[in-house]
């Protein structure tokens, strides 16, 4: 069954899997977090934006594992999910001073970009949030890769082209944009991202061919202005 059965709307079957895969993938560990952490900052995101009236909280919010987490990633995962458009490198270099890591940061804006995503995807079509799915046991793999450097972000990335190793051209082909790389720090985050925009926004095989249309409802200038029209709203400097 869908995870979007309840919708009244109908919901491409591509986005309704890539969203399925992505929930049930959240109950694993990941790359810096244990499972039950990972959900806990999917949790904790989606209280902030109860507080603030972002979204209503469901009748069955899922799991909720009973796990502390620390203050200052309380207060990275607050501004990520409610006010990302403060956030400026001040705030970060004070959480990385408080003991934060680059790459839990890295994964910290991997998952609540994405859980943010879904979420506001189910408010637009009228169903509650998707249950948090249970943690599973496991340790995360705590993986760093070795050819990431600082670059042109306040975290270091994997370099496109041959500065990036035989890694980099595994994980990204032989060229990708900087804003596809902003995530690599956290392979897995930036693979997952990748996949969601492969379904949501088009195959990036496609993206020069300005007449190939990837939405049926929608031609490509008008999901462009969409997509430019919502950034301007959340006042994405890119």
């Amino acid at each position: 069954m869908s995870i979007y059965a309840d919708s009244t709307y109908p919901v491409r079957e591509d986005v309704a899997v890539i969203h399925t895969h992505q929930f049930e993938q959240l109950g694993s560990p990941g790359t810096w977090g244990t499972a039950a952490q990972r959900i806990a900052i999917v949790s904790e995101a989606r209280e902030a934006s109860y507080e603030t009236g972002v979204l209503e909280k469901p009748d069955d919010p899922g799991a909720m594992p009973d796990i502390g987490l620390s203050a200052v990633v309380r207060r990275v995962v607050h501004r990520l999910a409610v006010s990302p458009k403060d956030l400026d490198q001040d705030f970060y270099d004070q959480a990385i001073q408080e003991g934060l890591s680059d790459v839990e940061y890295v994964e910290l804006v991997g998952l609540i970009a994405r859980f943010t995503c879904f979420d506001v995807f189910a408010r637009g079509i009228g169903v509650p949030l998707r249950p948090l799915p249970a943690p599973q046991s496991g340790q995360p793999t705590r993986d760093r890769p070795s050819t990431a450097v600082l670059e042109k972000a306040w975290v270091p990335t994997i370099p496109a082209g041959p500065d990036g190793g035989d890694f980099g051209l595994a994980l990204f082909g032989p060229w990708q944009p900087y804003i596809m790389r902003g995530l690599s720090l956290v392979p897995d985050e930036y693979r997952a991202h990748h996949d969601l925009e492969e379904v949501q926004y088009m195959p990036s095989a496609h993206f020069m061919e300005f007449d190939y249309q990837h939405h049926e409802g929608l031609t490509r200038p008008q999901a462009e202005i969409v997509a430019s029209r919502v950034s301007a709203l959340n006042e994405c400097f890119y």
